[in-house]
C-alpha cells in the first residue's frame, strides 16, 4: 500500500553551490529579467538551475551528481535495485550533462537561448551547438535564436556586463562556427560529411563547447535509424564534449521519467499558471460507436467559441504514417459529405503531416488512401507541401482547419490555434511520453484570448478509463491510496459461493429439417439522435448525431438479396428483393418504427435472421457447452486490494469509514490518509477557512459508525455516482443486513457470461466474464443479494446477458447448495439507480425473493443476447 512515485521526488537536487559561482549565476538577473517577462519567470530559474550545475565545484560529471541524490533519496533508491541500476540509465554520466524537463508551450527556446549566451558571454565556452531532431524544428531554433540575437536591449545588457560576447552570432552547419557563434542543426545532418561543418568547427573541442539537445527524449527513446546515432555522436571522443543540457517538454523513456533531471516545469504547474491551455478530456459517454460527427460536433462548438478570435484547429493523432494518410482520406469524405463540398474543397481543409513516406507494404496502403491531384502529384510532395502548411496554419490566409498527424513525430510546429485533440488508435495515446507529446501539439495558447482556454481530448470511448488514468499520471494527480480486507473487521465476513465451469465439446447439432421463415425484432432507429459526453472540465455536452449509415428500403432490400444469393442461391429465388422490401416494411411496422428507411445495425441483425435458412439439412454443426463443475468457496479474506486516486475521488467517487478507527495505514499511506482526515474536519468546523481543493477532496468522505459500517474492509470506495448513492442507501439500512462487501472489478468472484453482439453480423457466441459489484448478506438469515449496479436505461445487450446469465448461475449455485444441505441461498439483481428506493423497500419487507426490478424487466423484455451456450 503505497503511493505512486512522485515526479518531483524523482528531480535531482544540486544542493549549496558555492559563493562565487551563485555570484556568477545571478550576475546576469538583469539579462534574464529582460529575457522573460510574466509569466514565463519560471524560465529563469530554468536557466539559473543549469548554469548552478555546469559552475559547480561538488559535481565535476553527472555521475557525482546522481550518486549524491541515491545517498540522499529514499524516494530513489525505491524506484531501483541498486545504484548501479540507477547510473546504467545514464549513459552521458561521465560528462557535467543534465536534462531540463519544460512542459511544451513554456518556451524552451528562450531558456536554451539564455543559457547559450550567459555561458558565451562569461568565457565559460567558445561555442554552442544546439541539436534537434529535425529541419522543421531547426528553422524554427533558427528564427526565434536570430530574433533574440537582434534584440538591442539584450545586447545593450551583456555590453554594460563586459560581456565576451555580448552579441552570439547564429548560424547553421553550413558554414564555420566559429568563437562566440551558436551553430544550429538538425542532428540528421550532422553524421554527413558533405556540405555540413561540424567536424572542422567542433573535433577537439569539446572541453570549451556547450551542447544543449532540443526535444531530448529522442536521444534515449529514438522513433528511427537516424536518431539513434544521435547518442553516439554526443559520446563520440574525437569530439570529447564535456558541457551537455538536455531539454525535453517530455522526458519519458516509456512511462519511465528521466533518471538526470535537474530542473521541472511540469504540465501540472504550466496549467495551474495559464501557461498553457487546460485539457478538456472525455470521462465517458453513451455514443457507442465512435464517429467523425462527434469530432466534428466538437470542432463547430470551438469555431462558436473561439472563432471570432481566430481559426480553431482540430488534430488527429495516429500510430502509423499509413494510418495517417488512410485517417485524412476518410475525414476528407466525411467533410465531403457532410458540408457538400467537393473533393478539392475538402482537401484543402485538411493536411497531414507526417516524418517521411515508408516503402513496402505501408506505402502500398497509402497509395490505396491517397488521391493524386495529378500525374506530378504524389504522397512525398503532398507532404513536403503539408509541412510547409503548417507554418501559416494559425492565419486566416490558410483554410486547413484539420490536421492529422503521426504521434512519435519528430518534426516540430508551433501550432497555436489547436483546440481539439483526437487520439485516433489506442496506441497512439498508450503511455506517458506519447500522452505529453500528443498533448504538446495542442497545448500552446494564442494570443489575445480573455481566458485560459480549454483544449478538448477526445478519445475513444472504450479506453477512456485508460487514457484518464494516464492523464491524471502525466498532469501528476498521482495521489493514490489503496484499500482492502481487514482481518480486524473479520466479523463482518461471510463465506461465498460460486461454480467452477469448463467450455466441452457438446452433442452435435443435426439439422433435420429447413429452417422455418427468419424472425428478426428491430431495434429502436432514427435519423438522428442526441448523444451525452462528460469532459473533464467543461461537463455535459449534448451532441446532435446524424446517423449516415442509413438504406432506403429498397437499397436494403437489395443489399439482402445479394447477401442471401451468395450464401445460398436457391434460397435467394425464393426471396427477391420484392418480398425482402415488405418483410423489411412489416417488421419496421411491428418495432413500432418508421418504415422508409433502415439503420445498419438492423440490417445486421437481418442478415443475422437469415443465418439459420443457410445451414444444410442432415448436416452436424458442433457446439461448445458451458459445463459446471463442483462448488467453490471463496473467502473474504481473498479480496484483492484495490486503488483509488485523488482525482478520480473528486470527480465521481464516494470513500466511507469508520469514524475513531484504525484504518492500518503505514508510511506514505498513513500520510496521505491524516490528510484527508484534515480536510474533513476544516471542511465540517471551518468551512470558511476551507479553500476550494479541500472541498473537493472533503465532500465525498463519509464518516460511518461500526455499527453501520458492516464490511470486513478498512475503506469502502465507490467509483461512480449510481455506485455512491447505492452505498449512501446500503449504509442508511444497515440493521437489515449482517454484512456486505464491494467486489473488485477483477479476480474474487467472477461468472461467466456469453452473447452475440447485435452491432456484428456473426452467428458466433462471445464469452467473457463479469463480477457482481455488490454481495449482501441479510440480517438473520443465510440469504446473499448479489448486486449488479448499472447507469439509468443501461439495456446494453451485453447487460441482458450478464442478468440472462447471472440468473442462470445464482440458480444453479442454489441447486448445488441444497443438494449439499447447505443453508446458503442467492438472490440475483441488477438496479440502476431508479430501483433503489423498491429494492430497499424490498429488503425492509423481506419480500425480496423473485422481486424483479424495472431495470430487469427492461432487460428481460429486450433480451436479443443469444443462448448461454457457445457456439
Amino acid at each position: 500500500m503505497s503511493l505512486q512515485f512522485k515526479i518531483a521526488d524523482q528531480v535531482l537536487k544540486l544542493g549549496e553551490i558555492t559563493a562565487d559561482a551563485e555570484s556568477l549565476v545571478h550576475k546576469y538577473d538583469a539579462f534574464l529579467n529582460l529575457l522573460s517577462t510574466a509569466p514565463y519567470e519560471f524560465q529563469r530559474d530554468a536557466v539559473r538551475y543549469a548554469l548552478s550545475f555546469l559552475l559547480s565545484d561538488r559535481y565535476p560529471d553527472l555521475e557525482t551528481l546522481a550518486r549524491a541524490n541515491w545517498n540522499a533519496s529514499p524516494a530513489i533508491q525505491s524506484r531501483y535495485q541498486d545504484v548501479d541500476a540507477f547510473l546504467y540509465r545514464m549513459p552521458l554520466r561521465g560528462v557535467r550533462s543534465a536534462t531540463l524537463d519544460l512542459a511544451t508551450g513554456a518556451g524552451k527556446s528562450f531558456v536554451m537561448y539564455g543559457i547559450a549566451a550567459i555561458m558565451l558571454a562569461e568565457g565559460l565556452v567558445d561555442r554552442v551547438l544546439v541539436l534537434c531532431p529535425s529541419l522543421t524544428i531547426e528553422e524554427g531554433l533558427l528564427s526565434k535564436f536570430s530574433a533574440l540575437a537582434g534584440r538591442a536591449d539584450l545586447a545593450a545588457v551583456m555590453l554594460e556586463l563586459g560581456a565576451v560576447v555580448s552579441v552570439p552570432g547564429v548560424k547553421s552547419a553550413r558554414v564555420t562556427t566559429d568563437p562566440g557563434d551558436i551553430c544550429i542543426e538538425n542532428v540528421h545532418a550532422v553524421y554527413a560529411t558533405a556540405g555540413s561543418s561540424i567536424a572542422d568547427s567542433f573535433t577537439g573541442r569539446g572541453d570549451r563547447t556547450l551542447v544543449l539537445n532540443d526535444e531530448a527524449h529522442h536521444i534515449f527513446s529514438p522513433s528511427d535509424t537516424g536518431l539513434r546515432k544521435w547518442l553516439e555522436f554526443l559520446l563520440d571522443p574525437i569530439f570529447d564534449f564535456q558541457h551537455i543540457i538536455n531539454v525535453s517538454g517530455t522526458p519519458y523513456i516509456a512511462d519511465d521519467y528521466f533518471p538526470d533531471v535537474v530542473y521541472r516545469y511540469g504540465l501540472k504547474r504550466a496549467i495551474e499558471e495559464g501557461v498553457v491551455k487546460k485539457p478538456d478530456y472525455k470521462i465517458d459517454e453513451t455514443l457507442e460507436n465512435h464517429d467523425w460527427q462527434q469530432t466534428y460536433a466538437f470542432h463547430s462548438d470551438n469555431q462558436a467559441t473561439y472563432g471570432t478570435l481566430l481559426k480553431p484547429i482540430t488534430i488527429v493523432v495516429t500510430e502509423s504514417i499509413a494510418s495517417c494518410v488512410e485517417v485524412w482520406n476518410d475525414l476528407v469524405k466525411f467533410l465531403v459529405e457532410t458540408e457538400h463540398l467537393s473533393r478539392p474543397q475538402a482537401e484543402s481543409k485538411v493536411i497531414w503531416v507526417a516524418s517521411g513516406v515508408p516503402t513496402g507494404a505501408e506505402r502500398a496502403k497509402i497509395d490505396a488512401a491517397y488521391g493524386k491531384r495529378n500525374d506530378a502529384d504524389s504522397p512525398e510532395k503532398r507532404r513536403v507541401e503539408n509541412l510547409s502548411e503548417l507554418k501559416r496554419v494559425d492565419t486566416r490566409q490558410s483554410s486547413v482547419e484539420w490536421i492529422v498527424s503521426v504521434s512519435m513525430l519528430t518534426e516540430g510546429w508551433d501550432v497555436k490555434n489547436v483546440f481539439q485533440i483526437v487520439p485516433h488508435e489506442a496506441r497512439a495515446f498508450s503511455s506517458k511520453l506519447l500522452i505529453q507529446q500528443v498533448l504538446g501539439r495542442g497545448l500552446r495558447v494564442p494570443e489575445g484570448l480573455p481566458e485560459q482556454p480549454l483544449v478538448k481530448i477526445n478519445n475513444h470511448q472504450a479506453w477512456s478509463n485508460t487514457i484518464a488514468g494516464l492523464l491524471t499520471e502525466v498532469l501528476e494527480v498521482e495521489s493514490t491510496l489503496w484499500w482492502g480486507y481487514d482481518d480486524r473487521r473479520s466479523k463482518f465476513a461471510f463465506p461465498l459461493h460460486n461454480i467452477e465451469y469448463t467450455l466441452e465439446h457438446g452433442t452435435a447439432e443435426r439439422k433435420e429439417q429447413k429452417a422455418s421463415a427468419p424472425t428478426v425484432r428491430f431495434l429502436p432507429q432514427d435519423r438522428q439522435t442526441v448523444e451525452y459526453v462528460n469532459m473533464s472540465e467543461s461537463g455535459r455536452h449534448a451532441l446532435t448525431i446524424r446517423h449516415r449509415d442509413l438504406y432506403t428500403i429498397g437499397a436494403a432490400a437489395r443489399l439482402m438479396h445479394a447477401f442471401i444469393i451468395e450464401k445460398h442461391a436457391e434460397l435467394g429465388k425464393e426471396w427477391t428483393s420484392q418480398e425482402l422490401e415488405t418483410f423489411i416494411q412489416n417488421g419496421l411496422s411491428d418495432a413500432g418504427q418508421a418504415k422508409d428507411f433502415l439503420s445498419k445495425q438492423n440490417l445486421l441483425l437481418l442478415q443475422h435472421a437469415f443465418g439459420p435458412l443457410f445451414r444444410t439439412v442432415g448436416s452436424e454443426h458442433p457446439r461448445l457447452r458451458r459445463v459446471a463443475n463442483g462448488l467453490v468457496v471463496v473467502e473474504m479474506s481473498a479480496l484483492i486490494s484495490q486503488s483509488f486516486s485523488e482525482s478520480a475521488l473528486k470527480e465521481n467517487g464516494g470513500l466511507w469509514f469508520v469514524e475513531g478507527a484504525d484504518p492500518g495505514f503505514t508510511g506514505t499511506d498513513s500520510q496521505l490518509w491524516e490528510q484527508y482526515r484534515r480536510y474533513l474536519t476544516v471542511f465540517t468546523e471551518y468551512p470558511e477557512a476551507a479553500s476550494e481543493a479541500v472541498k473537493d477532496v472533503a465532500r465525498r468522505l463519509h464518516r460511518a459508525s461500526d455499527a453501520v459500517f458492516k464490511s470486513p474492509v478498512n475503506l469502502l470506495y465507490a467509483s461512480f455516482q449510481p455506485e455512491v448513492r447505492f452505498v449512501t442507501l446500503l449504509l442508511e439500512n444497515a440493521e437489515h443486513f449482517d454484512g456486505f462487501v464491494k467486489s473488485p472489478d477483477q479476480g474474487f468472484y467472477t461468472l461467466p457470461y456469453s452473447y452475440k453482439p447485435a452491432n456484428t453480423g456473426k452467428t458466433h457466441t462471445l464469452n467473457e466474464n463479469f463480477n457482481p459489484d455488490f454481495f449482501l448478506l441479510i440480517s438473520g438469515s443465510n440469504d446473499i443479494l448479489v448486486v449488479e449496479i448499472k447507469s439509468e436505461g443501461d439495456d446494453s445487450n451485453r447487460n441482458r446477458a450478464k442478468l440472462r446469465d447471472g440468473l442462470s448461475h445464482f440458480a444453479e449455485v442454489n441447486g448445488k447448495l441444497a443438494e449439499a444441505k447447505e443453508p446458503w441461498r442467492y438472490h440475483f439483481f441488477f438496479l440502476s439507480p431508479e430501483d433503489y428506493t423498491a429494492f430497499f423497500g424490498r429488503v425492509r419487507d423481506r419480500q425480496y425473493a423473485g422481486w424483479r426490478s424495472g431495470l430487469m424487466q427492461a432487460l428481460a423484455d429486450t433480451d436479443t443476447a443469444g443462448s448461454a451456450e457457445a457456439g
